[in-house]
């Protein structure tokens, strides 16, 4: 039995091809984050067919096409998508080829409109039939420009001045296109996060370690490694789904001390060099405890890495400043030690990556 249906594909485009480890795996969460988004950016109660790679298979059983609907819900997603870019590049910590250039991700929608059935696998329904294949073919076309959205002549009629006609396997179709980029005039301000770094420096120590510093960066920010070198720490809870940023809140949880949260922080540091840092307000004796990790490449294969503690006391909690750096310097030491015992065993991200 043949239906119709209004079939919407919004194609998220712009990631090169990645070799690093750390960027094929950032940027999986970023394109997963950015499919979630326009998932939940719904407004036109649009089912969810199939997600395929970088894009999203939508569909809506209508008899009537409602092009302002349809406007509407390019319009929603397109804005929800840069401001979420937006807001990532001012919180994102991570200078991968990935992190750095999610910003430059565009996105484009392709509608058609006529006939579908429905091919059931595994009790899983779906839209099955040539226009089905002629929406996803549409996604190959000779618009000029980045972002846009283009819709069959069986969805609206057809813009001359942006009219295409182009010839596919399944024979000829008509189609125009808008272009998205003007819509950016109406994102959202989205401000940058100020720096907030606590008045007292408890530590400040470096050490050098044989790892490049973009690796060890991810190592030391990525909490799916905290484990192998932090002591103490029995469990981390953290969004596995998600690529560590500035504002990102995480758990350390002790068998002792029970558990700690911690929230993801930057501060200012040299081009040369990254930071990750994290603050929280759990420490006895201190309204704010931060801790940086600042690194350099000091040659090939070589990095030095900086860790500063930095904590704003609590009333008369300053009397107890010699003691907690007194502790500091006995933890953070035996963590180093840890570190430089995991590189220096031969640990690398591809082998972390593949285990």
């Amino acid at each position: 039995m043949t239906q119709n249906a209004i079939l919407f594909i919004p194609d998220i485009s712009g990631f090169t091809e990645f070799v690093h480890h750390t960027d094929i795996n950032h940027s999986r969460h970023i394109i997963s984050e950015l499919l979630e988004l326009l998932i939940d950016s719904n407004t036109m109660a649009l089912q969810l067919a199939e997600i395929e790679g970088d894009a999203l298979f939508l569909y809506k059983l209508v008899e009537e096409v409602d092009v302002s609907a349809l406007e509407h819900q390019i319009e929603s997603m397109y804005l929800a998508f840069h401001t979420h870019l937006k807001r990532y590049e001012y919180q994102r910590i991570c200078n991968c080829g990935a992190c750095s250039s999610a910003y430059n991700l565009k996105l484009k929608f392709v509608v058609h409109y006529g006939e579908i059935e429905f091919i059931t696998v595994k009790d899983s329904k779906k839209p099955y039939g040539s226009n089905v294949i002629k929406v996803h073919r549409l996604l190959k076309n000779e618009v000029p420009i980045d972002e846009y959205a283009v819709f069959t002549e069986d969805v609206c009629p057809v813009e001359n001045n942006k009219k295409i006609t182009t010839t596919y396997d399944f024979g000829t179709i008509t189609f125009s296109y808008k272009a998205l980029k003007p819509l950016k005039e109406q994102l959202p301000e989205v401000k940058p996060i100020p720096e907030d770094v606590p008045k007292h420096k408890l530590f400040d120590e470096s050490e050098i370690i044989k790892m490049p510093a973009n690796d060890l960066y991810e190592v030391i920010s990525n909490f799916d490694y905290r484990l192998l070198w932090v002591k103490g720490v029995d469990k981390m809870e953290y969004d596995k789904n998600r690529v560590n940023r500035i504002g990102e809140k995480h758990k350390c949880l002790f068998q002792k001390n029970g558990n700690i949260e911690q929230t993801t922080v930057t501060k200012a540091v040299e081009k040369n060099q990254l930071v990750y840092g994290e603050t929280t307000t759990k420490i006895p004796f201190t309204k704010r405890f931060n801790n940086y990790f600042v690194l350099e490449e000091t040659e090939e294969g070589y990095t030095k890495m900086n860790i500063q503690v930095f904590a704003d006391f609590k009333p008369f909690g300053i009397i107890m400043k010699p003691l907690m750096k007194k502790n500091m310097k006995k933890v953070i030491s035996e963590n180093i030690k840890e570190l430089v015992l995991l590189i220096d065993s031969g640990f690398s991200l591809d082998q972390a990556h593949t285990d």
